[in-house]
């Protein structure tokens, strides 16, 4: 085993500990109470839930967070993993392809919605295998084409909809108009080198299926929102939300010691900051951390010219370090270890959640409309 793994379950288990400890605390402490009593109550628990683990994260690695300024490794590991899970989210939206054409069942799998909120925790995800070496230096190769990108922060993984239009029309974005490309490169590479472009062309017949349930459902409850404007009482105190950063830092200051504040800062802004557009000054400061030549290109603006030897060598950085990250990778699953879900994908599993209860709904509810069984089996 080397070093850098041993140290990775080191942590781990540093990690449990403390959040063991942490949600311990807050539940049994009555100095916490008057806090919590300003918020919903159907949201503590999640909120005590969450920042158990976020306390753990800042004890375990605030001061790998506090360094990162003078050092990019850390950036470039991090991308790194994304890139595993990159892997994951272009298998998962294959097998979304085959359901939605009833070529496969899935098991848990209802409702096409119920992809995007696999797409959050894509590190647990059970319908799809284990990455494997072959896999991980597909990506590796991908990393070093001409297609490449640097995959920071995409939360689009899953759009189904969105791919299809895009691959379904005979124009080409950035070519024949103006708009972005919506799939990703690392998709087209997949499909070239897998020879899996075809799965695009497969018909959505579940989707059309669910898509008529729920236009009757909408329309039905448009007609009796004109006809009865009565509201329920609810609770009105705000949610507590993990994912509110100035509540959290709020409350990390109130409750902690100076030095957890401080890794708080450090991690939350961080993690912020992994999506900014890397601008004129960024890649000069990306192409000043490197120990050797890095060739800059002709090109018309000499700022994209900046831009674009900077994003070449960070992905060169990244690729060097997927067997690594592929390493802790295995070491994980070979010993039970969870993996640590992202900040904007459990920010995101909030909302999709809620999408995915209300697409159940609206189709089990056009299904009772139009006297059918209330079930998934159509």
């Amino acid at each position: 085993m080397s070093q850098s793994v041993q140290n990775k379950f080191n942590e781990e288990i540093q990690a449990e500990l403390i959040r063991h400890q942490t949600e311990e605390n807050l539940k049994s402490n009555p100095v916490f109470r008057e806090f919590f009593n300003q918020f919903n109550p159907s949201s503590v628990e999640g909120f005590i839930r969450h920042y158990s683990k976020r306390k753990a994260l800042y004890m375990v690695r605030g001061e790998e967070f506090l360094r990162e300024e003078e050092s990019q490794s850390l950036r470039y590991k991090l991308i790194a993993e994304q890139g595993l899970w990159a892997i994951q989210q272009k298998k998962l939206f294959n097998l979304q392809c085959q359901w939605r054409a009833e070529q496969i069942q899935l098991k848990g799998i209802e409702h096409s919605t119920q992809f995007l909120l696999l797409s959050t925790h894509i590190q647990h995800c059970t319908v799809i295998s284990p990455i494997t070496k072959d896999e991980m230096e597909m990506y590796k190769d991908y990393l070093c084409s001409a297609q490449a990108e640097l995959v920071v922060h995409y939360d689009n993984w899953q759009d189904y909809e969105g791919f299809k239009a895009e691959y379904q029309s005979d124009r080409i974005p950035g070519v024949d108009s103006e708009m972005e490309e919506q799939v990703p490169a690392w998709y087209r590479y997949y499909d070239e080198k897998a020879g899996t472009a075809h799965l695009m062309d497969l018909p959505d017949i579940r989707g059309d299926k669910e898509n008529r349930y729920r236009s009757i459902q909408r329309q039905l409850h448009l007609e009796k929102l004109k006809e009865d404007n009565r509201s329920k009482k609810l609770d009105d105190r705000p949610y507590l939300s993990i994912y509110d950063t100035e509540l959290l830092e709020s409350f990390v200051k109130r409750f902690e010691d100076r030095q957890t504040f401080r890794y708080c800062k450090a991690v939350e802004g961080f993690q912020m900051k992994l999506d900014a557009n890397l601008e004129v000054d960024a890649a000069i400061e990306i192409l000043k951390t490197a120990i050797r030549a890095v060739p800059v290109n002709a090109h018309s603006d000499w700022r994209q010219a900046l831009i674009k030897s900077a994003q070449r060598f960070e992905l060169e950085q990244v690729a060097e370090l997927m067997p690594l990250v592929f390493e802790e990778y295995q070491f994980h699953l070979n010993n039970g270890i969870n993996f640590t879900q992202r900040y904007l994908d459990r920010k995101r599993e909030e909302y999709v959640s809620q999408l995915c209860d209300k697409a159940r709904q609206q189709i089990l509810e056009g299904r009772r409309i139009l006297n059918e069984p209330e079930n998934f089996r159509f």
